[in-house]
Parts: C-alpha cells; sequence; structure tokens
C-alpha cells in the first residue's frame, strides 16, 4: 500500500492532478469567446484577459466571478425563458476555470493557445443610410452620470430601421447607450438649460413623448431586426443618446455615434412601447415605497392584438430588486416573458427572444416587481432610507416593461433570431421521412474563422454541438442543451480560432450523436 500511495504522489503531486486544464488549450477559448469583448485594453472591464499572464493575474478573481455566475452579466433567469446573445456560461466551461485555477493555473503550450481576438472599433455598417454622432463630451464624474445628447435627424419622411449600430466613442468608459426619438422640443430646451454638453437625467430622457428605439450594452454589436421587419423613425424626430459613464471618470472623452439602415421596401411595423407601466398599469398602486420598508407591485394589461412579440426591456431604478412578467392566454395557457431575481440597474438591457414570441388576442399581461426600501439593499441611494416615489430622479422609482411587438402572422414563432443561427423568413418545413435528427457536411471546407453547419430535426429538442481534434479532446462547445424547433437548422460558428488541423464536429440531439469531420487552414 505504501508503494501505491507514494507512485501516486510521485506522478500526481498534491495540488495537481492528471486533469488540470491548461491555459493555451481549455481555458483561452472559453474566454475569448465569452469573455473578452469586454476584457481588452480598449474595453469596459477592469482589466485584460487577452494573455496568459492577463488570466493569471486575476485568476482568484475570475474563479470566483464565474463560480457564483456574476460573469458573464446576464441577468435574465435563463430556466424561464430564453433570449438571443445569451451571454451564459455551460457548466463544464465554469467547473474548467475552477479546476484551472484550483490546479495552479497552468500555462500549458501557449504555442496551441488560439489566435488573440482582435477588437476593432471600426463600423461595421459601413454604408449607413444616416449616421449621427454627439459632440465630443469631458467626463468628469466621480459618481456614476447618466448624459443625454440631443442630435436633429433632420428626416424627410418617416423611414423604418431595419439595423442599428451603437459605436461608443471611448469603450473604456461607456458602460450603456439607450437611444430615444422625439418630435418634440423638450429634450432641447433640457439640453439649454444645462450648462455644458449635453444634460444630466437618469432613468428616462425626462419627456414624456420622447420613445426608446434600441438599448446598447458592451459587447453588442449591429442589431437586426427580424426579416421584413423595422422599428419607424419618424419625420424630423430628434435622437436622444443617454449615455452612462461610471463614476470615477476624469478628464475622458468620448464621442459616441449611432448607424442606422433603413428599409428599401414596405416592411411590417414594430412598436415599442411602455406597455406594462407603473402610470396606468398597476393594481395596487400608487408606486410608493415607505422608509425601511419593503413592497411588491402587480402591473397587468389587456392584450388588444394578436400580437408577436420580438424583444422585452424591464426597468426600475435603485431600490428595485426582482421584477418578472408573463401573459395568461384565453385558453389560460401560461407564457413566460422574462425574469430578472437580481435586478442590477448597471446591467439591465433590451433582450431580444431567440424566436418570436406569439401571444394571443386578448391575453392578459402580468408583470410583479419587488423594491427593498431598507438599509438591507446595498444600492440604496439614501442612507438611511427615505420614503421613495415614482419619477425620473435617481432616488424615484420605476416599474415599466417595454415591449417590441407587431401584428402576428403565421410563422413568426419559426423565425430564428439567435445570432448563431441563420434568420430564415419562411417557416420550418418538416419532412416526414426523416424520422432522427441528421448531421450534414459543414461548409466551407477547409475552414478559418467562420463555419456553417447544418442538421435537421425530425421534433423540438435540446441540442448539444461539440468540436473534438484529433486526439478526441474537446476544443469547442459551440451548443450545449439549447433547445431547438424540429425542421432544418443551420448554425454559423465564428471565430473559430483553431489551429489547422482536421476536427470531428458531433451533434448530440433526442439521444442520437452524429459526427463529421471539418477540416481548418
Amino acid at each position: 500500500m505504501k508503494k501505491i500511495l507514494l507512485f501516486l504522489t510521485l506522478c500526481f503531486p498534491l495540488g495537481m492532478s492528471a486533469q488540470t486544464p491548461d491555459w493555451a488549450v481549455d481555458v483561452a477559448p472559453i474566454l475569448y469567446a465569452n469573455c473578452t469583448k469586454c476584457h481588452n485594453p480598449a474595453g469596459i472591464a477592469p482589466f485584460s484577459l487577452l494573455t496568459y499572464n492577463d488570466a493569471l493575474n486575476n485568476s482568484m478573481s475570475i474563479s470566483d466571478a464565474v463560480f457564483n455566475r456574476r460573469m458573464p452579466p446576464w441577468p435574465p433567469d435563463s430556466s424561464y425563458s430564453r433570449f438571443a446573445h445569451e451571454r451564459l456560461l455551460p457548466q463544464q466551461d465554469i467547473q474548467t476555470i475552477v479546476d484551472w485555477v484550483n490546479g495552479g493555473s497552468p500555462s500549458g503550450n501557449l504555442a496551441q493557445a488560439p489566435p488573440t481576438p482582435v477588437y476593432s472599433t471600426a463600423a461595421v455598417i459601413t454604408n449607413p443610410d444616416l449616421a449621427l454622432q454627439m459632440p465630443v463630451y469631458t467626463v468628469n464624474a466621480a459618481t456614476d452620470l447618466y448624459r443625454c445628447f440631443v442630435i436633429p435627424t433632420n428626416l424627410p419622411n418617416d423611414e423604418y430601421i431595419t439595423r442599428v449600430e451603437v459605436l461608443p466613442g471611448n469603450r473604456s468608459i461607456v458602460h450603456h447607450v439607450l437611444v430615444y426619438q422625439d418630435q418634440s422640443n423638450t429634450c432641447i430646451t433640457l439640453d439649454n438649460q444645462d450648462p455644458g454638453l449635453g444634460y444630466t437625467s437618469f432613468g428616462g430622457v425626462g419627456s414624456n413623448t420622447a420613445t426608446l428605439v434600441m438599448g446598447w450594452v458592451p459587447g453588442q454589436g449591429v442589431y437586426d431586426l427580424p426579416p421584413n421587419m423595422g422599428i419607424k423613425l419618424l419625420t424630423n424626430t430628434n435622437l436622444i443618446l443617454q449615455v452612462h459613464y461610471p463614476g470615477g471618470t476624469f478628464n475622458q472623452v468620448d464621442s459616441t455615434s449611432v448607424r442606422f439602415t433603413f428599409s428599401s421596401g414596405v416592411v411590417r411595423d414594430v412598436t415599442l412601447a411602455p406597455v406594462i407601466n407603473h402610470y396606468g398599469s398597476l393594481t395596487n398602486g400608487p408606486l410608493y415605497i415607505p422608509a425601511n420598508q419593503t413592497a411588491t407591485f402587480h402591473g397587468q394589461e389587456l392584450v388588444s392584438l394578436n400580437a408577436t412579440i420580438i424583444s422585452i426591456a424591464p426597468h426600475m431604478h435603485l431600490i428595485g430588486r426582482s421584477i418578472y412578467s408573463y401573459a395568461v392566454a384565453p385558453n389560460n395557457d401560461t407564457i413566460p416573458l422574462i425574469s430578472i431575481p437580481d435586478w442590477r440597474f448597471h446591467w439591465q438591457g433590451f433582450y431580444t427572444y431567440k424566436q418570436p414570441v406569439h401571444v394571443p388576442l386578448f391575453s392578459q399581461l402580468h408583470a410583479y416587481a419587488y423594491y427593498d426600501n431598507t438599509s438591507n439593499n446595498q444600492w440604496n441611494p439614501n442612507s438611511p432610507p427615505l420614503p421613495v416615489v415614482a419619477g425620473e430622479a435617481t432616488a424615484d422609482e420605476m416599474m415599466i416593461i417595454y415591449f417590441a411587438y407587431l401584428p402576428y402572422q403565421t410563422g413568426d414563432e419559426n423565425i430564428v433570431i439567435d445570432s448563431t443561427i441563420l434568420n430564415t423568413q419562411q417557416p420550418i418545413v418538416l419532412n416526414p421521412a426523416i424520422k432522427t435528427p441528421q448531421l450534414y457536411d459543414p461548409f466551407p471546407v477547409p475552414a478559418a474563422n467562420e463555419l456553417d453547419v447544418q442538421y435537421y430535426l425530425p421534433e423540438q429538442t435540446d441540442v448539444t454541438i461539440e468540436i473534438f481534434d484529433a486526439s478526441g479532446k474537446q476544443v469547442r462547445i459551440p451548443l450545449s442543451g439549447i433547445n431547438q424547433q424540429a425542421g432544418l437548422q443551420t448554425l454559423k460558428i465564428q471565430s473559430l480560432g483553431l489551429a489547422a488541423g482536421s476536427y470531428t464536429i458531433r451533434l448530440t440531439a433526442s439521444g442520437v450523436t452524429r459526427s463529421k469531420v471539418i477540416l481548418v487552414n
């Protein structure tokens, strides 16, 4: 027995394991795919993760953040509803990072690491139909600053937006951007009354007639509306960019811009509206939270349209702690819409469904929001707590849920919006002759930085797609247990970052496994 123990000690030193992941092969692909869009030298995150030394120097905080699911930041509960562009780490990736840190954070063979991502600040929409830019603004803010900049569009006619790209002028200080439009001069008046460029406004932009057009958060690229859909930009409307700059930002300049592509033909009109709101939806209002108390409010609205919902955006301030929303159809079916169990004002967003959600006519929309106006709430802006009422100010509160919706058409729920899956304008057509999942030859051959993978699902099911190298080692998980509709699907895998060679791609669905060989140059 002593000889066996001695052998094990010599082969596997204390604190190490034969299966300890290394940075080059195991950890770098995870960080590059999920973290470095923010954690790069020009990003909003406090440190870069592009190199092994970057990761090594921050290894403990990385392990803690992913283990407790604080990073990547993704407030919606994925067990309640699913959205496109989700920043979610599979449990296997989380365990890989934790094991790497616990195993001493070995580098591995750095030559085997994938190519270091390069993040460009150049525009993707190179020929926009409209490009607007705020003036150069110098930020000096000891606390969080929400600065609004009014930019006239001078549009001679209404236009329908099909693509939007927000380009932060200084990615290291732009936390998020909300894009509004307003045909009134209210925001211009507020701008004129505030010294310096723009004006400060927390929550909304200070105009009751302003409507939200789009939001941007770090890591987000071009936002594409689903096929044949568009958001109306009104004649001669003013665009208002509300930019959030973090506290502790001094002597930094920014000049954020936004680019639009308009439809060249007839499109379906997408409406963005605060359908649930504390002004008229509350069944137990008004929105008032006494000092040192908690409160839950319920909002309800009757759906007067056979609707397709493509996006949703809850909005509260600092006292808010959780919010969720669902619909009850006339047949009493419950349609989950969104749940954010741990509300963080700094991480709010506009969430687009993986596939549009059909909410039938005469459904009832419901929302519940919980507020904590006690000293136990670390985000409480008042110490000691003070009574909180509805309003635009920092210490006020809101309960709003924006919906992006349009009249329903047959097949809307089959449109795929997720960025990893190619959009399809037609409902998925099933082939009854195919009884089991099929995987077709990926293309192009050989692949470089992008790969299209087609597969067929005879029924709705959970899908996992993995990539293995020639030795059988798993190197990528493009999909991990994602529930998908039946039919022909196409997965676009971008930024492969694999060394040249032969790999195997494996599809697992409905208890069936299919594999194909892919070549990378």
